[in-house]
């Protein structure tokens, strides 16, 4: 890739021209724009990159810590920005002790809205296209969970509102109340039947979720949430491995001016450019840190066949496994199933001729033993 891309462009002179932004009514939701041809490039390494990942093999441990810094860091990022205190140590501590099973007592808002965020990552929740309103109402609910007193999970705002900064500045005033109806069915409709691909589609549906604002409160979260999910519903299935949210809101100012200037203008194709060059950062250093661990570099031809193979099965015996390999002898395929046992990349149960070898997936068991809360 040309080097420039690993800098994200300038965007500063896209700001509106005043504020506050008011929500523009667009029903039918048609959006329209017109990209660089760069743009096209910039898609087609971070589909590559996904298919790296994909391709790396790491042992269970190693899989784990970086889910594990992945997750606690967009978490830290998608609530650091909404007023969550809690520092970027504490989220890793929270986020260590969930995936390890342990048992939390919580007694404050901040608290409980990482641990709602976990549950959104690893609970079995059904979200797969088509949506509708209910589907935002959905994970809004999981998301905000005993967060606040002043939020009704998952409940439609039935006031104004609009967007103020610390200083007091009115910076967006949001969809009428009696419109949101409308508007997010309008949108879901042209989600579910969007001609673009998946960074467009994705980035597009994002600002004008925001832009309606639906609920009360949580409708940053609750946006960047559905983003993440519709990346991986639409194609992109390891972006969830990816710190996609620390490089598109660390720099508060300029996130915040693109939705406005969206907004504002009518414009998606600024926006849309700084989430993939935000998206394509994060898919560089994903590559890089998973590429250090990966254990394929270890392997023979063969044991290659075997990991490939049993990452498509649920199980498998020593005899499928023979089937696999024409020409192995039996103490050869032994020594090497023991040898990817032995590095942490399959695991064994039963005995002798009992015996069945399955794909090390340390987060299989999570995410089966993961209930969310009552609220869905």
């Amino acid at each position: 890739m040309p080097s420039e891309y690993h800098k994200k462009g300038d965007y500063s002179k896209f700001r509106p021209v005043g504020y506050p932004v008011r929500h523009k009514r667009k029903v039918p939701f048609q959006p329209m724009l017109s990209l660089p041809l760069e743009y096209r490039d910039m898609l087609r390494e971070i589909r590559r990159l996904d298919a790296v990942l994909d391709g790396f093999v790491l042992g269970s441990s190693d899989y784990m810590d970086l889910v594990r810094e992945a997750y606690a860091v967009n978490i830290h990022w998608t609530t650091k920005i909404e007023g969550n205190r809690l520092s970027l140590d504490e989220v890793r501590k929270l986020t260590t002790k969930f995936t390890s099973g342990e048992h939390q007592e919580v007694n404050n808002g901040p608290t409980q809205e990482i641990l709602n965020h976990l549950y959104s990552f690893f609970a079995q929740i059904e979200l797969g296209l088509p949506w509708d309103a209910d589907t935002a109402c959905d994970v809004h609910a999981l998301l905000m969970n005993e967060v606040s007193e002043t939020v009704v999970p998952g409940e439609i705002r039935t006031e104004e509102v609009g967007v103020f900064g610390s200083d007091g500045t009115e910076y967006f005033i949001a969809c009428p109340p009696q419109s949101i109806g409308e508007a997010l069915e309008s949108l879901m409709e042209w989600l579910n039947s969007s001609p673009y691909d998946e960074i467009v589609t994705a980035t597009v549906f994002f600002h004008e979720f925001e832009s309606i604002h639906p609920f009360k409160d949580g409708n940053g979260r609750t946006g960047r949430t559905l983003f993440q999910i519709l990346l991986q519903e639409l194609g992109l299935r390891n972006c969830k491995l990816c710190m996609f949210e620390k490089e598109m809101l660390s720099d508060t100012s300029t996130y915040y001016d693109l939705l406005a200037f969206t907004d504002s203008t009518g414009s998606y194709s600024q926006l849309v450019m700084y989430v993939t060059e935000s998206l394509l950062r994060a898919y560089q250093a994903a590559v890089e840190e998973f590429g250090k661990r990966d254990r394929l570099a270890e392997m023979d031809e063969s044991m290659r066949l075997v990991v490939r193979m049993a990452k498509g099965v649920t199980e498998f015996s020593f005899n499928e496994a023979m089937t696999w390999i024409p020409g192995i002898g039996a103490q050869t395929l032994r020594k090497k199933l023991d040898k990817l046992a032995d590095m942490d990349i399959l695991q064994k149960s039963g005995r002798t001729r009992q015996m069945r070898y399955s794909f090390k997936d340390p987060l299989s068991g999570l995410r089966s033993s993961v209930k969310p809360p009552s609220v869905l």
